[in-house]
């Protein structure tokens, strides 16, 4: 009888000296990947996808009511054309010159490529051309799929010839927006709010989504060669879309354990899936605007429908001038959490 119990305790203390020596291996493991973190290019995710395979959800969480709101900034500035009317067909670009003064922050470090325009209001006008020109920016410039924005104070539709003859279309097919028709011969207008996007600085996407890039979104994972898992920092936003979607990845991350009390284990198909979904449908989509390449695009109809020909003939320049109010932000300074 007593051999049997002698056998029974050195049974259980082995399995106790077996778990504490597996969760030592794993604090090792964390306590020499501390300094590292994993960096992956866009296109070097290995996630196989299904050609039928369901769009994750990727839902913003609550926001916290008590952050602070993001601070506007304001801006004003000219955009002028010198062009003949030929060019003026094809569309004269117009790039703002020193723009990373005409767009200040008080902030230290801001990311000016994640700029959000909330606002575009025409201050003054000018032109000496007998025909209708159509004023554009490239609004959305750093965003690689066209955002969906509504413009409160709706897109400017003008005609375009394409290949199936001539419609009407609120951009050009290099992502300028049109914003505003500048009549002929027009000196002045009474202010204009052209551009007013709908609730895009309460945006929850923007909130939570919006320092988030294919460089840190790694950040706070830790990789151990040869497994098929990674360690992910317990408030890292990617638990946010499996918690969402964890019927379709099948796992629940809230019931999973957790290493070092702040690491949950997630297997790496599941989390690359995750990073690849929030790519394509999430980060693609942002309505950012890169303020230091800021352009606009001045575009009439043919020489050949001209009512009125240049006293200077077919070298002779229109000069056509808008200036601009706008008003901007950045998304708030909280990031993807790192180790």
């Amino acid at each position: 009888m007593l051999s049997g119990v002698v056998i029974k305790y050195y049974s259980h203390l082995n399995k106790v000296l077996h778990e504490l020596t597996f969760v030592t291996y794993i604090r090792g493991h964390i306590l020499c990947n501390k300094m590292s973190k994993i960096q992956r290019p866009a296109n070097a995710i290995s996630t196989v996808t299904e050609p039928n395979e369901t769009s994750l959800t990727t839902m913003p969480g609550p926001v916290t009511t008590g952050d602070s709101p993001k601070e506007t900034f304001t801006t004003r500035v000219v955009f002028e054309s010198n062009a003949t009317a030929h060019q003026m067909e094809h569309g004269v670009i117009v790039q703002l010159a020193n723009a990373s003064h005409v767009f200040a922050s008080s902030q230290d470090e801001v990311d000016v490529s994640k700029g959000i325009l909330t606002s575009i209001n025409v201050k003054s006008i000018y032109s000496d051309c007998s025909e209708p020109v159509t004023f554009a920016l490239n609004l959305y410039n750093s965003s690689k799929e066209e955002p969906s924005v509504k413009n409160n104070e709706g897109w400017l539709h003008t005609p375009q010839k394409t290949d199936f003859g001539t419609e009407a279309t609120s951009k050009d097919a290099q992502g300028y927006r049109n914003l505003l028709a500048v009549m002929p011969y027009e000196k002045s207008r009474s202010e204009l709010n052209v551009y007013e996007p709908n609730e895009i600085a309460s945006d929850r996407y923007i909130q939570q989504y919006g320092n988030c890039s294919t460089e840190n979104l790694y950040d706070g994972v830790v990789a151990f060669p040869g497994e098929q898992y990674y360690l992910v920092s317990q408030d890292h936003v990617v638990l946010n879309v499996i918690r969402q979607n964890w019927e379709q990845l099948g796992i629940n991350v809230d019931s999973e354990a957790r290493f070092n009390g702040k690491y949950v284990q997630v297997p790496a198909h599941v989390f690359d899936r995750v990073i690849s979904d929030l790519q394509s449908h999430v980060l693609a989509r942002m309505p950012f605007t890169n303020l230091n390449d800021v352009r606009a695009k001045f575009t009439s109809k043919p020489t050949s429908h001209y009512v009125d020909k240049h006293p200077d003939g077919a070298d002779g320049m229109y000069k056509v001038c808008v200036e601009l109010q706008m008003n901007y932000q950045f998304p708030s300074s909280e990031a993807v959490p790192e180790e």
